[in-house]
């Protein structure tokens, strides 16, 4: 937000900071108030005054420049070249002289032009940034005070403050506001203005008719009724002083609406009155389906949600939020109902978000204005309206106010302060600062306690560590003492489940997969077109439900209700790297998911995975595997890691139960100890191919609270053999549709213990082999802890585990 020191100036006393606004910037800044950027007009136009031409004679050596001698006081005289031809003897004029830099980095300096000498530049408006086209240089009115500085000659002489405000401190959105701050911090007189105009006899009451049909969400309502008026451009001081804080000027009736919000912090609307229709003004909640355009001609449909001003027959304005296209004023408005009101801010945030509609009036009833100041700010626009647009104001004003808001009184004890902030709170110090703050103060029995009423425009003082926060932020925050806390006692063990996700984590990276973090809400229907079938989810274990949970105020569409899984996330995350040109990466991410079950919100934390592309090197040139068994591995290593050595990954008997968003004939549950926990598969074709990637995507998605059930697992060591092991390899000819980890479980138990180690090493799909048939090369090791074995004692665990493959299935040695 943008202050103008000027204009703060009209309601306390800060003349000495003009010339030093830094100090006043730090001050701010030290109350909570950052001060982003100081922007000096002043020092624009340094060493540019107001100038008299003495006289103007030709150049000597160029017939289209002149040589004027130009005075700007105190008896001095400069000798300057122009180009210009529009000026003459005894003008007075803008002079830049040596030393100024004016737009564009234009540094003004003695110079010698064709032979003369030039000590300075005669300027248009156009030079020194104040308009688009000149027309020769600025002539000035003949009252110009002859050597005096052009800013402070035209105005601009001002400084302003980029304030950041703090979503609590919406007191400060205005410069009477931040008056109030600054009157405070400095000790220093708060000016207050008195709106002071006459009224007719006629009625505002009788003129146009008010009934507020939800006074929830609208409190209070103020308006009146003004004729005769005439609009057309605003006086110049009205349009800098707009200029000034980055608003541009549209006419004086918009204008001083404008003026009165950023100088009382009260959004304000002037309808035409003549396009109020049945005279009536009517606040009550829009219909459903309704068709409302706004001022700049956006159609919105409503939903029903939203507060709407009305007229006898139509909506005129979304409350708190932009006026309407058919009641706004116009050249041609010579009538006009203003509109003051204070909005509960959850019904302003709520249409402001539904709509997508950011305006400067939804920006301040959505953090908060003063229901109390809502009559004084109408009166203050009426009396700029009468004065810039003339006309006459109706008497009887509409001020709906049937319960007046009321601030709970906050009792406090100085020894709390002193507690809180590590120092002795001073008792006159904290009764001097809640008096500047405008709290009412009343010491009660007990020593040092006090009974507070904030006023009721500070909506963030509510309960005594507000109260103690304002102590320490006026006192200083600097008057905290640094301190140790103590440590009497020892620190409490990490949380179990998180040192395990923290295990995790760690495994992951060391996989070679980099960490993503993502919000836990995401959109509805992006959710709902990504994974189609929830229950698909659920048959490959993990625990989802149908119904979303949704926010109460959610931000946008694309992030309202909390997400179910963590796929949909990783896959955004790829695509967004995809098209920066990260043709392949691995992600992870451990984070939460929301069941509703129920009627109860129930979290779980999952570990998500996604891989797309091949990630080459030396020794892999050209892959040829699918991406999907990269995750595999790296889940492999992940149950490992934890010390579990049963599970598996079972392909669907029933394809189409796959998930719809994952490939059918790339899709396995993963199970541990025979409970289903996750899946793992490719991305389904359609997909990956409308989105235009070029490369294979896998995702994997396991739940955590199985997978750390029984951790930390203890390890159990056993001694090295002394004898040695003999390695048979064996390749088998088994048909495609066969799953491998199938056909090792089995050899590992016709294999018999002295079968210590099965390894699948190779595999074989060509012409060498039958359609539909692949060669699967196994390495087995044997050992014996009591002996060497035997020959022949291989040979028969040999034929037992090939006798037992070819019954089961049929298969035979290659």
């Amino acid at each position: 937000m943008k202050i103008s020191l000027k204009w703060l100036q009209d309601f306390v006393d800060v003349a000495d900071y003009m010339n030093k606004p830094e100090a006043l910037g730090a001050l701010l800044t030290g109350a909570g108030l950052e001060v982003e950027e100081i922007n000096n007009k002043s020092k624009d136009f340094a060493n540019v005054v107001v100038g008299l031409i003495l006289t103007k004679d030709k150049h000597p050596n160029a017939d289209k420049l002149s040589l004027c001698q130009v005075t700007t006081g105190e008896g001095v005289v400069h000798q300057i070249v122009c180009g210009a031809q529009n000026h003459k003897a005894n003008d007075r004029v803008i002079v830049a002289l040596p030393g100024a830099v004016l737009p564009g980095n234009f540094a003004i300096k003695k110079a010698v032009v064709r032979g003369v000498e030039s000590g300075g530049m005669l300027c248009s408006l156009k030079e020194l940034g104040l308009a688009k086209e000149s027309d020769g240089i600025e002539i000035l009115p003949a009252e110009a005070p002859i050597g005096k500085p052009f800013a402070e000659y035209k105005g601009l002489d001002d400084v302003t403050f980029e304030l950041k405000v703090t979503p609590n401190r919406a007191d400060c959105l205005s410069h009477f506001g931040l008056a109030r701050e600054v009157s405070c911090l400095l000790d220093r007189p708060l000016k207050k203005h008195i709106p002071d105009f006459g009224t007719s006899e006629r009625s505002t009451k009788e003129q146009v008719k008010l009934s507020v049909q939800d006074a929830e969400a609208c409190p209070r309502y103020c308006g009146r009724f003004i004729s005769g008026v005439k609009v057309g451009p605003s006086p110049a001081w009205l349009a800098s002083r707009l200029e000034a804080v980055g608003l541009n000027s549209i006419n004086n009736v918009v204008d001083v609406t404008n003026y009165v919000m950023l100088e009382l912090g009260q959004p304000l609307h002037a309808f035409d009155a003549r396009e109020v229709r049945g005279n009536q003004i009517i606040v009550a909640k829009g219909k459903a389906g309704e068709i409302f355009k706004t001022l700049d001609g956006t159609e919105k449909k409503l939903t029903g949600e939203e507060l709407m001003i009305q007229d006898g027959e139509r909506n005129v304005a979304m409350a708190g939020v932009v006026g309407g296209q058919n009641s706004g004023v116009s050249e041609s408005t010579t009538e006009i109902f203003l509109e003051a009101a204070y909005f509960e801010p959850s019904a302003v945030r709520k249409a402001s978000r539904l709509h997508g509609i950011q305006t400067d009036s939804a920006y301040r009833f959505t953090r908060g204005v003063d229901p109390d100041g809502t009559l004084n700010a109408m009166d203050r626009a009426a009396e700029l309206i009468l004065k810039v647009a003339g006309g006459t104001a109706f008497s009887q004003p509409h001020d709906f106010y049937p319960k007046p808001v009321k601030k709970s009184p906050v009792v406090i004890k100085l020894a709390t302060v002193s507690q809180r902030l590590g120092y002795q709170a001073d008792a006159k110090l904290f009764e001097t600062y809640m008096t500047r703050l405008g709290c009412g103060l009343e010491k009660m029995q007990a020593e040092g306690a006090y009974q507070i009423l904030p006023p009721t425009f500070r909506f963030d003082l509510e309960m005594e560590m507000d109260l103690v926060e304002e102590y320490a932020r006026l006192n200083g925050y600097d008057k905290i003492p640094e301190s140790l806390p103590v440590s009497s006692e020892r620190p409490a063990a990490h949380d179990l489940n998180y040192r395990l996700r923290q295990k995790l984590s760690r495994l992951m990276r060391s996989e070679g997969y980099f960490e993503a973090q993502n919000y836990a809400f995401v959109g509805e229907k992006n959710e709902k077109d990504f994974l189609k079938n929830f229950t698909h989810l659920s048959g490959a274990g993990l625990l989802v439900s149908e119904k979303p949970i949704k926010l109460l105020n959610p931000l946008s569409d694309d992030i309202n209700v909390m997400r179910s899984t963590l796929s949909m996330s990783l896959w955004k995350n790829a695509l967004d790297n995809y098209r920066q040109g990260n043709e392949t990466g691995r992600l992870f991410e451990i984070g939460k998911t929301f069941e509703l079950k129920d009627g109860a919100f129930i979290e779980h934390w999952r570990l998500g995975l996604i891989a797309w592309g091949f990630q080459t090197s030396l020794w892999t040139q050209n892959p040829t595997h699918a991406v999907v068994l990269e995750l595999k591995a790296a889940l492999q290593e992940v149950l490992t890691h934890f010390g579990i050595s049963s599970f598996k990954f079972s392909p669907l008997t029933d394809r189409s139960q796959t998930p719809d968003f994952l490939h059918r004939g790339q899709f396995a549950v993963v199970e541990k100890e025979n409970a289903k926990i996750g899946f793992l598969g490719s991305l389904h074709p359609v997909l990956v191919n409308d989105e235009k990637v070029r490369t294979q995507v896998a995702l994997a998605e396991i739940e955590l609270e199985p997978l750390f059930k029984g951790q930390p697992r203890l390890q159990k060591y056993s001694d090295f053999s002394r004898f040695p092991k003999i390695e048979r390899d064996v390749a088998l000819l088994m048909p495609k549709s066969l799953a491998v980890a199938d056909v090792t479980a089995e050899i590992k138990k016709a294999g018999g213990a002295k079968l210590v180690q099965v390894q699948v090493f190779d595999q074989y799909i060509g012409d060498k082999v039958p359609a539909g048939q692949r060669s699967v090369a196994f390495r087995l090791v044997f050992q014996d802890d009591n002996g060497t074995l035997q020959d022949d004692v291989v040979q028969g665990a040999m034929k037992a585990i090939l006798d037992s493959v070819g019954q089961k299935w049929g298969l035979t040695t290659r």
